[in-house]
């Protein structure tokens, strides 16, 4: 029997972990001079400041005309909080960076829906009429329209960039690898042959950042499966699609030989030893050598600056995809993310429960207006942006003490976690570290000239029905378990040849097919509402043309 002070207990443990989230219990709508209060919740990078200390929150507080109280919560713990949240069917009045589509289409009922407020959001109006994929993306598949989107049109396709230490190659006399067995050899001599000049066996020839328990994601040697002809998304843990057809590589024979490869790289210690288990911070902060002396020769990120720091950036290049084997037939080609890159759903959310949803309202809008869109993502002005005037903007170099301008843009803004719209419209001067990515995504052309982009692509902001939902997340808990811990397991202690049936049959018997099979249902009627966009645009095209 379930008594009342257990029920309270409950409450109370449920309340613990969801305190920082919102307010169990509730508490005052108001503060004392009559200013409606909003709780928001913000999920945001490590590096960045308190949301109160970034100056400019104190224009969404006017636009709101409201008192904000912030709750940061740092990235790297959201999970659990976001599960409590999610469980305790609480959340924030409002909520950045936290909920995406997947948590729309099981608890949607706990978001507030903005489709029938449109008229109280006229900057997010202007965005959906512009940018009719934005629309798309945000409307759930009955028609709400849970969460304001982010958009920020950008040159990368990718935020996977492979990079090697040209410097490196040079004082050993190597060539730029162009095949997996080239990769192996010249990361061997990285390890042999002292190339940072420094009399020390510290070299690192390889790093990358670790798999989570919950899959893969970006700056992974998953990657490499690029090499065989898969166009990795960043997206359903090992889903892709092929020719309008979506197939899951968990179970492909080019895994497991992606798999051997790396066990092989493993064996003859090329591959950092803290690969698995290093965060972020080690990851990143490792990467950045010792002074001028680079410690890691080969690894994945933005750009080579972003990883490896203003001082060592230059000595490495952008390697395009490799050849898994010299003679194959099928051309790599590579991973591609850039509808996430520009397009986020579900970026700002607000509580169904609100209070306050006049102010809620005020403060989602005001995100999609010119002058804070450019400062959630860049920072306060005059301190790391200039206003010139209308829709003009600078982006500041970085102060003293912030020598590497993305650590300065995440610590006092939202910077890609920023709900927004970057549009056309904004003229917008950048530092040379802001479009460094240009060249360096630029040499995946000759890959990307092997995607057809309208048929081997998984998108990345596809709505799914509650029922979908519901049946992926069952399915993926054993499916993710099976899959990541054999994938760490394989690539240091080997044994993928002689367990791979077993392991196809288990994530089978976790019904991977039928999540292949709903991931195809979804992919099709998006991909069909997509078509229904561009024949719409098409027919206001040919109108505009016809009243000229």
């Amino acid at each position: 029997m379930f008594s009342t002070s257990k029920a309270l207990k409950a409450t109370a443990l449920s309340c613990a972990l969801v305190m920082p989230l919102s307010a169990c219990g509730g508490g005052s709508n108001t503060t004392a001079d009559g200013k409606p209060v909003l709780t928001v919740q913000v999920v945001k990078d490590a590096r960045a400041i308190k949301m109160s200390e970034m100056g400019w929150t104190k224009d969404l507080e006017q636009a709101c005309g409201c008192s904000i109280q912030w709750q940061d919560v740092a990235a790297s713990s959201w999970d659990q909080q976001r599960q409590a949240s999610l469980a305790a069917g609480e959340v924030a009045d409002v909520t950045i960076s936290g909920f995406g589509s997947g948590d729309m289409g099981e608890y949607g009922s706990l978001f507030m829906d903005l489709k029938p407020e449109m008229d109280k959001l006229p900057n997010m109006s202007k965005l959906f009429e512009a940018e009719p994929y934005a629309r798309a993306i945000s409307t759930t598949t009955d028609g709400r329209i849970l969460g304001g989107p982010s958009v920020a049109r950008g040159a990368a396709r990718t935020s996977n960039h492979m990079f090697i230490n040209k410097q490196w190659l040079d004082k050993l006399g190597l060539e730029v690898p162009t095949t997996w067995d080239e990769l192996a050899d010249v990361l061997k001599a990285f390890k042999d042959g002292d190339p940072n000049g420094n009399g020390k066996a510290d070299e690192i020839p390889m790093d990358f950042n670790a798999p989570g328990t919950g899959g893969f994601g970006l700056f992974q040697p998953n990657v490499l499966l690029a090499s065989t002809g898969i166009t990795v998304p960043n997206g359903p843990l090992g889903m892709y699609v092929k020719d309008g057809k979506v197939h899951n590589y968990l179970t492909d024979t080019r895994y497991r030989d992606l798999i051997v490869y790396l066990h092989e790289l493993w064996e003859a210690g090329v591959i950092s030893s803290d690969a698995f288990t290093h965060d972020w911070s080690k990851y990143t902060g490792t990467a950045k050598g010792e002074g001028k002396t680079a410690i890691v020769g080969f690894t994945w990120m933005w750009t080579p600056s972003d990883i490896f720091g203003p001082e060592l950036g230059d000595q490495y290049i952008t390697i395009p995809s490799l050849k898994q084997h010299a003679d194959q037939k099928e051309p790599p080609v590579w991973a591609y993310n850039g509808d996430d890159l520009a397009y986020q759903a579900d970026r700002i959310v607000v509580s169904a429960k609100v209070a306050n949803k006049d102010a809620a309202l005020k403060f989602v809008d005001a995100f999609y207006s010119p002058d804070i869109s450019v400062q959630a993502r860049f920072g306060t002005f005059g301190t790391a942006v200039r206003h010139n005037g209308e829709n003009d903007y600078t982006i500041l170099d970085p102060p003293e003490g912030h020598d590497n301008a993305a650590d300065w843009q995440f610590y006092q803004s939202l910077a890609d976690g920023a709900p927004g719209w970057l549009s056309d419209d904004i003229k917008l001067g950048l530092p040379s570290i802001h479009t460094e990515v240009v060249p360096v995504d630029a040499v995946y052309d000759e890959d990307y000239s092997h995607v057809d982009f309208d048929n081997d692509i998984l998108y990345s902001n596809m709505p799914m029905t509650p029922e979908q939902t519901s049946a992926m997340n069952a399915n993926n808990t054993g499916i993710t378990q099976g899959a990541m811990s054999k994938f760490a397991q394989w690539v240091t202690k080997g044994g993928v040849e002689q367990e791979w049936d077993a392991y196809v049959e288990n994530l089978k018997k976790n019904k991977l097919d039928e999540n292949i099979e709903i991931e195809q249902q979804v992919y099709d009627a998006f991909k069909k509402n997509m078509g229904m966009i561009k024949v719409n645009l098409n027919n206001r095209a040919e109108e505009s043309e016809q009243s000229e």
